[in-house]
């Protein structure tokens, strides 16, 4: 008995359309091809449903159209007629009846266009997200070789199934991630399987000859569901769909590429994603420290009155210097936030290394390896050498501790080494956890919870500790630290000694900016055979390109937010307060500080002198009444709050108008006669 020959083609009640195409390849192809079907409306699924129930040569209706724009939306199938459950089949046969005299009530929808793709494409099918109120499935069927093109019944006990695969295309030869892509020719261009592994998500060049016929191995395959329904003639026919996830778009386009030994060799390399663990010596250590310095460089350039560099250069001249009234406490305050961030920054670096590089922590307390480990290498000794290295000057010692009369020179410690051992010392750690009033130095230093040692990772007023050879520039400085975090990465055992953090996506892959371009292949799998029965793919879908969720093109689910509408006092008080903030003791305290603020407190304190003014508030530490503190519990109403949100957006996008100039593209409002808060 000859083998059964099982392909894929295009939904069966495409049929008649595909095959009044003229060109026998372009016929071919419409008849293969895996169909797109869009979809307007939240209900998608039970419309899919209805049509191939109640009408299914209407299915065409629904065939994607390239072009679609929020200007000029795709155009929307009529609904269907609402038809009895009992009076279906006569409606059926008194439509096959009409069409059969009358072949202008056949549906026809976008007609050949919408089935045939033209290379180049004039315009791009570009398929929109959930969020655009836009959902995309694409159909096909299963069938036989055979006369009638009967449909094959998929064996789930054997463990058939039937799934598809989105491929992105890219140009032949090696890749440039820098330049722009050419032109999509999709007679030329190459199509990348999708691969996800714990390391990440892949594309994989599939070469050209086999790219029709080939699964690669990990390739993501996304399910589809079989949908059954009646044809015109009565019988029974089946097609498969799947939901095409657009959403995903983003995990498709930051998605790297993994070479294979016969691949051109890309222009630059693809950089492999970051060690997980460093990402978390760069967000607790090396990141903070480098905003310190950054801090101590503008405090030192307000209290000279020179004007603070920034990226975007500065286009205003430098103003005049502080007086001499005001920098004892302009200088008190700057130490204070540096000296408190320096004790966090220590303590998570400690920890870190403890947690992460226990051999580097046990060279640094003068230990010896744990028996049976291997000596201490080369890169673990550079680490530790650098950490001894980074030493504060005790020449300036004396003027740190000036302003805080309760320290000593001896409180200074002299290296980041020494600064490490005694954050971890005593009650340092437990202390550092449970404080709750801001670090004041003029207080006395045994009345807090704060670490009795000092040891700023920069400060205003001379260089801070670094790795030798010291030096006061702020670009400089930031460059010495990630040296020193290069020193960290070297130092990371092979195998990791603590839990491995998931990479963030803020360490992942840059996103590829560039076009996307994609195909989607259906694929028939019957896994007990093995290698003597492959897997069947289908022809490529048309070629189509995903919308990102703030995509200008994108049409725009309608989206309404009530504003209160009588806004009078006798109004306003009939909301409910009924949205409740939890606000612990804490929180209390900070938000009565904030109470005595204005608007104008916050810009002046931005300000350089002599437009600056320190905000006007005190730290009282935690709400408390009688001795005792106390949280809260506050209620209000969310459409009073929208009107505050609204008025501050406004305020908000006019101060930034003379930078962007987006106001004549920002809102635009039309008068409504009859809507009015009284009667």
């Amino acid at each position: 008995m000859a083998k059964e020959q099982i392909q894929w083609a295009s939904p069966p009640p495409l049929w008649p359309l595909a095959t009044s195409v003229a060109d026998a390849g372009a016929r071919r192809t419409a008849l293969r091809q895996p169909a797109i079907l869009r979809f307007a409306t939240d209900t998608f699924m039970n419309d899919f449903a209805d049509v191939l129930e109640q009408d299914p040569a209407r299915l065409v209706e629904y065939v994607a159209a390239a072009g679609e724009t929020w200007r000029g939306p795709g155009k929307a199938p009529a609904p269907l007629p609402q038809v009895p459950l009992f009076a279906r089949t006569m409606n059926r046969l008194g439509l096959v009846a009409a069409r059969s005299k009358n072949a202008s009530l056949i549906p026809g929808g976008l007609g050949v266009s919408a089935l045939v793709s033209t290379t180049p494409p004039t315009k791009k099918l570009k398929l929109y997200q959930p969020a655009h109120q836009r959902f995309y499935l694409v159909a096909s069927s299963l069938v036989c070789g055979r006369v009638g093109l009967p449909d094959h019944a998929i064996n789930v006990g054997r463990h058939e199934r039937a799934t598809f695969v989105v491929r992105r295309m890219f140009p032949p030869g090696p890749l440039d991630t820098k330049q722009q892509l050419p032109p999509f020719d999709a007679n030329t261009w190459e199509e990348y399987a999708f691969i996800t592994t714990q390391k990440g998500n892949f594309w994989r060049r599939i070469a050209r000859s086999s790219q029709s016929e080939t699964l690669i191995k990990g390739e993501e395959q996304l399910g589809l569901f079989p949908m059954t329904y009646v044809q015109d003639d009565g019988r029974a026919r089946k097609l498969l769909a799947g939901l095409i996830p657009v959403g995903r778009r983003e995990a498709y386009m930051a998605a790297g590429f993994q070479k294979q030994p016969n691949d051109p060799a890309p222009v630059e390399p693809i950089a492999p994603e970051p060690d997980a663990r460093m990402h978390l010596f760069w967000s607790k250590v090396t990141e903070p420290w480098k905003k310190l310095l950054e801090q101590a460089g503008s405090g030192d350039a307000l209290t000279k009155g020179s004007a603070v560099p920034t990226n975007l250069g500065d286009p205003f001249a430098a103003p005049a210097p502080l007086p001499a009234a005001k920098l004892p406490g302009n200088l008190k305050s700057i130490r204070e936030q540096i000296q408190t961030g320096s004790w966090y920054i220590l303590l998570d670096f400690a920890s870190l290394l403890i947690e992460q590089e226990p051999r580097v922590w046990r060279l640094l307390n003068g230990q010896s390896p744990e028996p049976g480990d291997a000596p201490f290498n080369a890169d673990e000794q550079a680490l530790a050498n650098a950490i001894g290295n980074i030493t504060f000057d005790m020449a300036n010692a004396s003027a740190l501790i000036d302003g805080a009369p309760s320290y000593q020179v001896s409180d200074v410690k002299a290296s980041l080494k020494d600064a490490l051992l005694a954050v971890k010392s005593g009650a340092n750690e437990d202390n550092l956890e449970k404080v709750k009033t801001s670090y004041n130095r003029a207080k006395n230093k045994t009345q807090e919870l704060w670490p009795q040692f000092l040891f700023p990772l920069a400060d205003p007023k001379f260089p801070p500790p670094q790795v030798n050879p010291k030096t006061s520039n702020v670009d400089q400085l930031l460059d010495k630290v990630d040296a020193f975090a290069a020193l960290i990465e070297k130092a990371l055992p092979a195998v990791p000694a603590g839990d491995v953090p998931i990479n963030p996506l803020i360490a992942q892959q840059p996103m590829d900016m560039r076009e996307g371009w994609y195909v989607i292949r259906c694929v028939f799998e019957r896994p007990e055979c093995g290698p003597i029965d492959p897997p069947v793919l289908s022809e490529p879908s048309k070629n189509f390109q995903m919308a990102g969720f703030f995509d200008p093109d994108a049409p725009a689910r309608p989206i309404r937010i009530a504003l209160p509408i009588d806004t009078s006092p006798a109004g306003l008080r009939k909301f409910d307060k009924n949205t409740a903030f939890m606000i612990s003791d804490m929180l209390c305290g900070q938000i009565n500080r904030v109470k005595g603020m204005t608007l104008g407190d916050l810009v002046l304190s931005v300000l350089p002198w002599p437009f600056h003014k320190d905000l006007p508030v005190g730290d009282g530490g935690p709400c408390q009444k009688g001795g005792l503190e106390f949280g809260m519990m506050c209620s209000l109403s969310i459409p009073i709050i929208t009107i505050c949100a609204l008025l501050l957006l406004m305020i908000i996008v006019f101060l930034l108008d003379f930078i962007f100039r987006w106001i004549p593209f920002f809102i635009f409002c039309f008068p409504l006669p009859k809507f009015k808060s009284k009667d």
